[in-house]
């Protein structure tokens, strides 16, 4: 019984302070989250051993189901497009740029 609670609580800690590593929490964040939540859902209901496996998929095919509405809402029913307004702001940083490197040029003087 130790045994369990010590591993439990190794992955549990292991899991919880992943997420302080800066590359970790800036791409992982949400992921290690639901990571720890599950582990630890999963964990806890561990008391009825012959529905664990059965907590799991429903789980796992939970999140897929979300993950998989959330993807195909966010491209083909209101896609979020970038459109003009990047076209806009992407012309006035080369026209700045422009502006910028005619600023710069000095014409040599001709010797003749």
């Amino acid at each position: 019984m130790y045994s369990k609670l010590f591993w439990f609580l190794f992955a549990a800690t292991i899991s919880t302070f992943l997420r302080f590593f800066p590359k970790i929490k800036s791409r992982y964040d949400y992921g290690m989250l639901i990571f720890i939540l599950t582990f630890s859902l999963i964990s806890v209901s561990g008391y009825r051993d012959d529905e664990i496996l059965e907590f799991a998929h429903k789980r796992l095919s939970t999140i897929s189901i979300g993950g998989s509405a959330c993807v195909i809402i966010s491209t083909v029913v209101c896609p979020v497009w970038a459109g003009e307004d990047l076209h806009n702001l992407i012309a006035l940083n080369i026209e700045k740029l422009g502006n910028f490197l005619e600023g710069m040029y000095v014409p040599s003087k001709a010797v003749h």
